[in-house]
């Protein structure tokens, strides 16, 4: 089909109105990346019911730091929630900005199916880092982990600013309500250096 040639203008002008702020986005990204500076996890499941054992951490270097998570259940975990809370501190008296916090259906999350983009965007990423299963349920007496985890910020929408984060996430029991594993990420988004720009 040929197109008009009213339409043919239109579709250039969209094209060169949006090519700018496409190099500028990309720019932007470039320009940043995720600095992770602590993780931590822990476990309301005290009576090890769900969770038989776990561990977490960061890498040792610091100029290239990973985080990681690995845990063994006690029992299979079909049904259950997947809470996420990501957080940008502010100064005093301004409140913390709050980007993200959900709850949503784990076993959804797992097979990508009926998440919001950014949750769909997260899931996809952790796929290179992780053995998580695609459907529920977890099994038993497997070892799940999240290993050598570093976000490329060129997989998300451009950032152009230096930023604390904080991030929590957290696997829980529907029936008891219990988090039976929760992760505590601490990071900053800052300015690449010009040393290793150069590289």
């Amino acid at each position: 089909m040929e197109m008009k040639p009213k339409t043919a203008e239109f579709w250039m002008v969209i094209f060169l109105y949006l090519l700018p702020n496409w190099k500028l986005e990309a720019e932007a990204k470039n320009n940043f990346e995720l600095q992770t500076d602590n993780f931590t996890c822990s476990s309301d499941d005290i009576s090890s019911s769900v969770l038989k054992e776990f561990t977490c951490g960061i890498s040792k270097s610091t100029k290239r730091r990973t985080w990681h998570m690995e845990f063994v259940l006690e029992q299979p975990v079909a049904e259950h929630d997947f809470f996420i809370k990501i957080v940008l501190p502010r100064r005093r008296p301004l409140p913390d900005f709050v980007l993200l916090n959900v709850t949503t259906d784990g076993c959804q999350l797992l097979a990508n199916r009926n998440q919001v983009p950014l949750m769909r965007l997260g899931r996809n990423i952790m796929e290179r880092f992780s053995n998580f299963p695609k459907q529920c349920p977890f099994k038993p007496n497997f070892t799940y982990y999240i290993r050598g985890f570093r976000l490329d910020l060129n997989l998300v929408p451009a950032v152009d600013m230096e930023t604390p984060v904080q991030i929590e996430f957290s696997h829980q029991n529907k029936q008891q309500g219990i988090r039976w594993i929760t992760g505590y990420l601490m990071a900053r988004v800052q300015r690449i250096s010009e040393k290793k720009r150069s590289k």
